[in-house]
């Protein structure tokens, strides 16, 4: 039996006269398509271990934690992080981020540097801070691409509300972290 392929998922079909002679017996065409899109659409979940950074001196987690997750669809890259802040954490100065998995692609996302206002680079996701002490401080942030040092990193943009003084989370803005404070996120960006 002659067969071709799809050129992107690699799926296997008659040419036209195996077509015409065999269209109500192809099940064996059928039987190994479906494996083939099973094995493409398995991807891995993969974790990794997310760096907390700043345009400044980074915070530190103390006793907390950090971790991360992200699947790699043909170079678009889905993920979600964590970080715990524990006893004896630091603040840093400057605008947070937490590293994604890969740098970004420059061609297809506006990343700026650290520093740079929020509102110039491309929104990757979105998240959820958390101050322990105070509900009035918690709330949902934006995720924009940022490079620091050569590495991306998702920025954390904070929702308006009176007394605010700075666009993205820093050093007691929009509360100062501490010992069960929290951070997740999603991201979707397109990798280098």
């Amino acid at each position: 039996m002659a067969v071709t392929f799809t050129p992107n998922i690699a799926l296997a079909k008659f040419t036209e006269a195996e077509l015409a002679d065999n269209w109500i017996n192809g099940s064996e065409l059928c039987e190994d398509n479906n494996l083939i899109l099973i094995d493409k659409m398995e991807i891995d979940l993969v974790t990794y271990t997310p760096v907390l950074n700043s345009s400044g001196s980074s915070p530190t987690l103390g006793a907390g934690t950090i971790r991360g997750e992200y699947q790699n669809i043909q170079g678009f890259i889905v993920g979600t992080f964590v970080v715990e802040f524990g006893a004896g954490c630091t603040v840093g100065t400057g605008d947070y981020g937490v590293s994604l998995p890969f740098p970004g692609d420059a061609t297809f996302h506006s990343i700026t540097g650290a520093g740079t206002a929020p509102g110039n680079a491309s929104c990757i996701g979105e998240g959820y801070v958390r101050d322990d002490s105070a509900n009035a401080t918690c709330g949902s942030v934006a995720l924009d691409i940022v490079d620091i040092g050569g590495n991306s990193y998702a920025r954390l943009i904070t929702e308006t509300y009176p007394g605010k003084t700075q666009r993205t989370f820093g050093p007691n803005m929009p509360f100062t972290l501490a010992n069960l404070d929290k951070w997740t996120g999603s991201f979707f960006y397109k990798k280098a």
